[in-house]
């Protein structure tokens, strides 16, 4: 009988070749999972309307902010000269369709004195 395999061996051959492509499956899933993105077109919209209203807005110079959004995160880097600025960089960023949430990494320094004028 050397050589043949008997039922139960060539069950126990199944049930590993199931077993073994069973786990490869949950592992692609898994590691596939762990790997999406979100949609770079709706990232690059966000980020160019982000940036249209910064430079639309009169009342302060946010034009040299920087705007980076993943996965509909913004994410909001520069300086700006007072709280005021910096909380309307976020409000014009969280306005912005699609917005999920706002990073505001905005530094606050306020502007250097200018010269006094003559007495």
């Amino acid at each position: 009988m050397k050589g043949q395999i008997s039922a139960r061996g060539r069950e126990a051959c199944r049930f590993r070749r199931f077993l073994g492509r069973g786990l490869a499956l949950v592992a692609l899933v898994a590691v596939l999972g762990g790997c999406a993105t979100g949609d770079p077109w709706k990232d690059a919209r966000i980020e160019n309307e982000v940036k249209a209203r910064l430079v639309a807005e009169k009342d302060a110079n946010l034009t040299r902010l920087g705007v980076v959004s993943r996965q509909a995160v913004v994410h909001l880097s520069g300086t700006v000269a007072s709280p005021d600025q910096k909380a309307t960089a976020e409000s014009l960023a969280k306005s912005v369709a699609g917005v999920r949430r706002v990073v505001n990494a905005l530094e606050v320094r306020p502007a250097p004195p200018g010269p006094t004028p003559p007495s």
